[in-house]
């Protein structure tokens, strides 16, 4: 489950953070792209939402943090290149 991904993470296990981002990137990357509208600009922006995942990983991960996640840097996208 995440929790304990999380946890091994947090801990250095790099194989348990994969896990945990795979888990998780087609869901950012549907959200950015139904923002984005392109698949490149998507891309990008669910790529920071994911190294902003890995920077606060915390011992909870839900379905709303990543849609913020996503959300945030997709709409970052939208306005920072008017897409």
């Amino acid at each position: 489950d995440d929790q304990t991904l999380i946890s091994a993470a947090r801990a250095g296990d790099q194989r348990a953070l994969d896990t945990l981002l795979r888990r998780h990137q087609g869901r950012i990357y549907a959200v950015c792209r139904r923002i984005a509208g392109n698949d490149a600009d998507a891309a990008d922006a669910s790529q920071e939402a994911l190294i902003a995942l890995v920077r606060t990983i915390d011992e909870t991960i839900d379905s709303f943090y990543l849609y913020f996640l996503a959300t945030t840097f997709g709409d970052t996208m939208y306005e920072r290149f008017g897409i």
